[in-house]
């Protein structure tokens, strides 16, 4: 039911889909101050819900067999993508941007293990070294070529959330794979934004209830509407069209891009300065990746 691509077209949505994920972790940070974690998610995919129901509204009834048949699946996808979006907002709130990174550049050597334990599903040598390339670059920009800044890094909470929610997206991108019978991929994506939005109302209920309640002011409206339209359906709409077509192997090692671009967003929109570290980092991850996926 997934719409046949070509493995250039997939590599191209695949690295669109991390230039946009590069995004939320600045996003969240901006409006921290101003909305709770789980409530800024909650948000996030009820809009996203609204807006994709007028697209996929008259499609759900020719579907619904499938999604019958096909239930246990999906409530899986949805759960494990719920987990992995809402944990990632959450933990930018506990921990510093470079923790989150490093943590998150973590995925597709995690993706690796997690589809060798489900699927039996192996890197080949040059895959593996496309992943400690890109690792290896990452760690430069986090570090700025100074080793010592690595080692004065402190583990807390916000690293272990951030690590749960790799776990989930890795889970998540390995399912997706293996379930070949799946309503389309509009559809599948409006369904996990139905499961994500009946997951975390009662959760942002709480969180009001107990004392992180927020004013619906235009920078949190702004961070809402962007995180919903952009990372949420946009992205997540390429990103399972790539999944579906490279394997969760091949698709995971572009996470590598998302601090690259991340680091562009933060020097665009915060005024962060270009160092030649970054620039250093930048050639390792994207000589990783184009290893990586080379067949």
């Amino acid at each position: 039911m997934f719409p046949t691509i070509g493995h250039r077209t997939a590599y191209g949505l695949a690295v669109v889909s991390a230039a946009v994920w590069g995004s939320p972790p600045v996003v969240a940070r901006a409006v921290s101050a101003d909305v709770p974690p789980l409530a800024l998610s909650c948000a996030r995919w009820a809009v996203a819900l609204a807006l994709l129901l007028p697209f996929v509204w008259k499609r759900l009834p020719r579907q619904a067999a499938l999604i019958r048949k096909h239930w246990q699946s999906l409530l899986l996808l949805g759960t494990v993508m719920t987990a992995g979006s809402s944990l990632s907002l959450l933990s930018v709130y506990f921990t510093t941007a470079t923790n989150a990174v490093l943590v998150n550049a973590s995925q597709p050597a995690i993706t690796a293990v997690v589809a060798w334990a489900v699927a039996g599903e192996r890197l080949n040598s040059r895959q593996a070294v496309g992943i400690g390339l890109a690792f290896f670059g990452i760690l430069a920009m986090i570090s700025r070529a100074d080793p010592a800044v690595l080692f004065a890094l402190e583990i807390n909470i916000g690293d272990l959330i951030m690590l749960t929610a790799v776990i989930a997206w890795s889970i998540y991108a390995v399912q997706l794979h293996r379930r070949r019978q799946l309503p389309s991929s509009d559809v599948l994506l409006f369904i996990i934004a139905v499961l994500a939005t009946a997951i975390l109302l009662p959760l942002a209920l709480i969180e009001a209830a107990v004392g992180r309640s927020f004013e619906l002011n235009t920078d949190v409206m702004s961070a809402i509407i962007y995180l919903a339209v952009f990372p949420t359906v946009l992205a997540m709409y390429f990103w399972n069209l790539s999944v579906r077509s490279l394997g969760p192997n091949r698709t995971a090692i572009f996470i590598n891009l998302i601090p690259v671009f991340g680091a562009v967003f933060a020097i665009v929109f915060l005024g962060e300065r270009l160092f030649p570290y970054h620039l250093l980092g930048a050639a390792f991850v994207f000589s990783g990746v184009l290893l990586g996926v080379r067949r």
